[in-house]
């Protein structure tokens, strides 16, 4: 065979070949591209999903640590306003007490009737002693009954502020038994405002229903 004709098939071989080769390096290339490229976007796809996971968990953390805190807020000031209730119940009662034993003093009720007589130190004195009890609770604890409970209590000193210069008038005339008699719806109206503000106070502590 012709050394010429062979050296042109080797070399028609070799080009052939290369040929080949470069169009498998060059889909190998492409390929491999494509999945790093793939590999890539599946990272990042990761990440973000990391992210936003890590960035919804430090949320729900901040609203725990918000959330009980709200909650402690919530339980010391309503001890709090069941403190103030318990020193205004005790008030009211004790006002009450006083108006039961003025109502015994003149009204004819039998001789167990409490009178006014029989009332210790914390329940004796006079209607303006008890109003003025109640009012310095107010004062004092002002920040922690609601507007309705300040509005309650308001307007009990209203329907009770005749009491004061009521009893100045029937203790210089001690002697007028109508007078002192006259009292008497004075007293009964005073106890059931009374009844009607504790009831008014009580449901404002808003206990939970059964």
């Amino acid at each position: 065979m012709d050394i010429a004709l062979v050296l042109q098939l080797l070399i028609l071989a070799a080009i052939g070949c290369l040929f080949i080769f470069q169009k498998y390096l060059f889909s190998y290339s492409s390929e491999k591209g494509k999945n790093l490229a793939t590999k890539e976007d599946i990272e990042g796809i990761t990440r973000k999903v990391e992210g936003t996971k890590n960035e919804y968990v430090a949320e729900i953390e901040r609203l725990k640590v918000e959330l009980a805190l709200f909650s402690r807020k919530n339980n010391i000031l309503f001890d709090e306003k069941v403190r103030v209730f318990r020193k205004i119940q005790k008030t009211l009662v004790n006002f009450k007490r006083y108006c039961e034993a003025a109502l015994g003093t003149y009204d004819d009720r039998g001789e167990f009737h409490p009178t006014l007589e029989t009332l210790d130190s914390s329940n004796a004195g006079s209607a303006l002693m008890h109003i003025h009890a109640l009012h310095e609770i107010q004062l004092e604890d002002f920040i922690f009954l609601s507007k309705n409970s300040n509005l309650v209590l308001n307007k009990l000193y209203q329907e009770c502020e005749i009491m004061p210069s009521m009893e100045l008038h029937v203790k210089g005339n001690q002697n007028d038994i109508d007078l002192a008699r006259s009292t008497i719806s004075v007293y009964e109206k005073a106890m059931s405002n009374i009844d009607e503000c504790l009831q008014s106070l009580y449901d404002e502590l808003e206990f939970p229903s059964k």
